[in-house]
Formats: C-alpha cells, structure tokens, sequence
C-alpha cells in the first residue's frame, strides 16, 4: 500500500447564508494515497471545491476528522497550515491567478521566495520546471504576451516548482478550448506517472476519464460507486 497523504473521516461544512444553513459538505470520507490520480465530477454547487479547499488547507471543516500528510489539521497552526501549503501542496485553478507584471519565470519563482531558497537554487528550479511544461522559451514573456493554453501551464509550473506530493487542480480546463484543455489533460497525465498524487476537479467526463478513480458528488456528498465502475 503507498503512502497515505490524506485522510478525511466524516467532514462536513455547513454556511450560514440569509440566516438559512447551507450543508455544502456532509459525511464525506476520503482517502489519497501517494501517486494517485482522482477525478471528482458533479453539479455545480455539489461541495466540489469545497471539498478541495479542506483537504488543500486552505478551509477548515465544521465536523469530522482530517489528516494532512500524517498531521491532524484540527492541531494545525495557522503558520504550520501555511507551511503545510507551501512544501507538500500545489494548487491550479480555472483561473491562472498570475501576476500581470511579472514575467512568466518571475510567477514561478515565487513560491521558492517565500520558501527561503537561495536565488541560485531559485533560477534552477524555474528553468527545470518551465522546461517540464514545454515553456523554457517563453520565460520572459509576461500573462499578456502568452495564450490562454501557455498562462494555464505557468500556473501549473508554479504549482509545481516546490515540488508537492499533491496537485489540487479546480476546473483547470474551464477556461480554455478543446484543443488548449488536451494539452493541459495530457500535462496532468504525464504529472500523475511522473509520481505526483493528484486530485482532480472538473465538469469534463473525457479529463475526468483519465484518473486511475472517478468519484462523482450530488449534495455535498461522494456517491457509491456504480456497479462495475473503476
């Protein structure tokens, strides 16, 4: 058996909205084990992404128990939950999130920023991790000079440039075309048989089939899954 990164028992989360509670997460058990690749589809407002932002550190449940990399998230300091982010976690959204003054390179670089590395080491990560994503030409170029396609791979280069065991991607085809979205899926793939664990949310059944698991959720919780599905 890999290794376990993440164990999430029972969570749920629950919004006041209008005075009305909003059970956006309910009873959800989930494990992510060292070098998986797991797809989460449903309808919009199902607790996808909230269930992302939990198991990303970024949220905190209203119930239940979560363990991040061998770490019991209730004990988690707001500074070690930073930490937590920064060194084991990536993070891709359908948006690509990127500083609109910085070069392609200089978006990379900052999570090695705040990670303390020495600018060396810091140039020498970046150029690996832009040459991962087909980019090494186009590092001095800023968000506007690069296509939807080439900001969405800075975004993941960025994600990955401190190296993580989990990729967290949220819709990271939403906003590009087929063809730009294909190139994207098959950056994932070949992320998930390099060994990066990776959990996937999408509305896209044709990425959604890539994942070694398919998970589907409807009202804040995971479906079983249907008879003879992977």
């Amino acid at each position: 058996m890999s290794e376990r990164l993440v164990s999430a028992r029972d969570l749920a989360k629950d919004y006041q909205l209008d005075g009305f509670a909003i059970h956006a997460l309910r009873s959800v058990t989930l494990e992510v084990h060292a070098g998986e690749f797991i797809s989460i589809m449903g309808a919009s407002g199902c607790g996808k992404s909230t269930l992302l932002h939990i198991l990303g550190a970024v949220d905190v449940p209203s119930a239940g128990e979560l363990t991040l990399f061998g770490r019991n998230a209730a004990e988690l300091t707001d500074a070690e939950r930073t930490a937590l982010r920064l060194h084991h976690l990536g993070f891709v959204f359908q948006r690509f999130f990127l500083l609109p003054m910085l070069t392609a390179a200089e978006n990379v670089m900052l999570p090695l920023m705040e990670a303390g590395l020495a600018r060396r080491q810091r140039e020498e990560r970046v150029h690996e991790v832009m040459e991962y994503v087909g980019l090494a030409q186009r590092m001095r170029h800023k968000p506007g000079q690069l296509s939807g396609g080439e900001q969405q791979r800075v975004a993941i280069a960025r994600a990955l440039v401190n190296r993580p065991q989990l990729l967290l991607a949220d819709e990271p085809t939403g906003e590009l075309d087929e063809a730009t979205g294909e190139q994207i899926a098959e950056l994932l793939q070949r992320l998930h048989a390099d060994g990066t664990a990776i959990v996937l949310v999408t509305h896209n059944p044709e990425l959604a089939a890539r994942a070694t698991r398919q998970l589907r959720m409807r009202d804040g919780q995971i479906e079983p899954p249907m008879e003879g599905a992977p």
